[in-house]
């Protein structure tokens, strides 16, 4: 219940005591961060450790959130708050995203999420989802993480309470969508895309397709033609975030 309530604290809400939930999960375990099962009263899951349940329970509130809001147009994407508006940067697991998220964060830039930016389509404004970062490994270019950073596995969970920036809660309108990429040779300067370009690359990213008219197509290229888009290299994380901060 602590590891959970670290990574999840800052999406945590006190219901009404009237109030039933909408989904209600047991985990049954014997021993703290071993093996245990997971029932939401209609399947039940056996799951390895205390990382896969993490994962697990991510993964549920991610879905249950692209049910309750369909009309979002939700990204694979972290998203950073700059002077009150966000830039959405989508990613290909294994690019860096988190690394530099949390490199951002730490340039004095608002985390909103790391993992997710959902778009409201109509108004252009990204929701937060604020839980803690997620990193698969020790980044190479440091020795250590911010003091609170909880290690499972070989996963390092960073919560929101350890980051030393301004964590957003409220909806802020979208000024940029940057697509992260490694090339090499690196290429150390931020690329203008056209709107095909970047509804192309957001067809690639987006988690509810589904949900749009013509499988979310419509929605990527209204969203490419409404949004300054880029691509850029993570390879170098300083000069990444060199560039995101002056975007």
């Amino acid at each position: 219940m602590a590891l959970l309530r670290s990574i999840f604290s800052a999406l945590v809400v006190v219901a009404p005591a009237t109030e039933d939930p909408v989904r209600k999960y047991v985990v049954d375990c014997a021993e703290a961060f071993g093996p245990c099962v997971v029932s939401d009263g209609t399947d039940r899951v056996s799951l390895r450790d205390a990382d896969d349940l993490v994962f697990h329970i991510d993964k549920s509130i991610l879905v249950a959130a692209q049910r309750e809001r369909p009309d979002l147009f939700f990204l694979h994407a972290a998203a950073i708050g700059v002077n009150g508006r966000v830039v959405a940067l989508p990613a290909f697991p294994g690019t860096g995203k988190s690394t530099l998220t949390l490199a951002l964060a730490e340039s004095g830039l608002e985390y909103l999420s790391d993992e997710l930016a959902p778009v409201d389509l109509q108004t252009l404004m990204v929701e937060p989802f604020p839980h803690a970062i997620c990193l698969k490994s020790l980044p190479p270019f440091r020795s250590e993480l911010p003091q609170g950073t909880l290690k499972v596995n070989d996963r390092f969970h960073i919560p929101v309470e350890a980051l030393a920036t301004t964590t957003r809660r409220e909806a802020l309108p979208l000024a940029a969508i940057v697509f992260l990429r490694r090339a090499a040779p690196p290429v150390q300067e931020l690329r203008t895309l056209s709107t095909a370009s970047a509804a192309t690359c957001l067809m690639a990213h987006v988690l509810n397709g589904l949900a749009h008219p013509a499988y979310g197509l419509d929605a990527a290229i209204a969203l490419g033609r409404a949004v300054p888009c880029y691509e850029l290299d993570v390879t170098d994380t300083a000069s990444a975030v060199r560039q995101i901060a002056a975007l």
